[in-house]
């Protein structure tokens, strides 16, 4: 199963994708097709283990949007 973690710039995705990498997790930045309010600009990392993602951008000073299952 796969998740999508909601990140408000294309920007700050990039930084997550290389803060993921770092700590050796596989993460691929999506664009949403039609982003809700609330979205930011409807960038998304998909990701295998959203736990662990989650807290490594955390602890990277990232701020997470949401986070929903693919």
């Amino acid at each position: 199963m796969f998740y999508y973690i909601k990140i408000g710039s294309i920007t700050n995705a990039q930084r997550a994708r290389s803060a993921l990498h770092a700590q050796s997790l596989k993460a691929q930045i999506k664009r949403l097709e039609d982003p809700k309010p609330g979205d930011g600009c409807g960038y998304v990392l998909m990701v295998e283990d959203a736990d662990k993602a989650v807290s490594v951008l955390n602890r990277a000073g990232i701020r997470v949007w949401g986070v929903e299952s693919v």
